[in-house]
């Protein structure tokens, strides 16, 4: 059964030194299972904020966020990183890469803290070989190429074969045909398994392959579009 993600009224705001900024103000979207979303606009826009609060990563200073019914602005502790360990994969810009642990462990490190029902080395030794990297489990991140790096960093982020898969600038540190390669796994991903992804970039050409463009600036949502 595909699940929504229902934003209302999101708003976010900052306060320092006697000043308010506003990150977002009274955004209102429903995202679906199932649909690759590119979220697009310059920098400042309040894109990369929108995102860490879909990904419960930081809580608005108003608004409502549900995965269906469940409220995640009301999930606290360890009923919160259940929730999010469950359902919510992150790719980000830097690879967060574990620089002491091979490129199997950085894949199985989610899974460290916790009893799953399938056998963690076997789930990530088949990610690495979904992403083609199969014969560098043993590497270090510092024996890896920047966009060999990204594809442990998005093994690593589907080990739990989350229901969301949430990428701030995946390809942003990536030149082109890395960025190119990185994407494709995405979309294939996607289209293999029904996971809704929700991509930010800054990059047109990848986000015009996308399902789906919502284009934001000022903190606010100002188009759209689908296909």
């Amino acid at each position: 059964m595909s699940m929504t993600i229902q934003i209302k009224n999101l708003t976010k705001t900052y306060s320092g030194d006697g000043v308010v900024t506003i990150a977002l103000q009274d955004v209102n979207l429903a995202l679906h299972e199932e649909e690759f979303t590119a979220i697009v606009g310059p920098s400042g826009s309040g894109k990369s904020t929108l995102l860490q609060l879909i990904g419960t990563l930081d809580a608005p200073t108003a608004g409502t966020i549900h995965y269906d019914a469940v409220d995640v602005c009301k999930l606290k502790g360890k009923t919160l990183a259940d929730f999010r360990f469950a359902s919510i994969g992150f790719i980000f810009q830097q690879f967060h890469l574990l620089p002491t642990l091979t490129a199997l462990e950085n894949v199985m490190s989610p899974l460290f803290p916790r009893k799953v029902g399938y056998d963690k080395k076997n789930r990530a030794q088949e990610l690495l070989d979904w992403v083609g990297l199969a014969h560098k489990q043993d590497a270090l991140p510092s024996q890896l190429s920047g966009g060999e790096q990204q594809r442990v960093a998005i093994a690593r982020a589907l080990v739990n074969r989350p229901k969301w898969l949430l990428a701030d600038e995946p390809t942003g540190n990536l030149d082109t045909s890395n960025g190119e390669m990185v994407f494709q796994l995405l979309r294939k991903y996607q289209r293999e398994h029904g996971t809704g992804i929700v991509f930010v970039t800054h990059d047109r050409h990848l986000a015009s392959q996308t399902d789906r463009r919502i284009e934001m600036r000022d903190g606010g949502v100002i188009a759209d579009t689908m296909g």
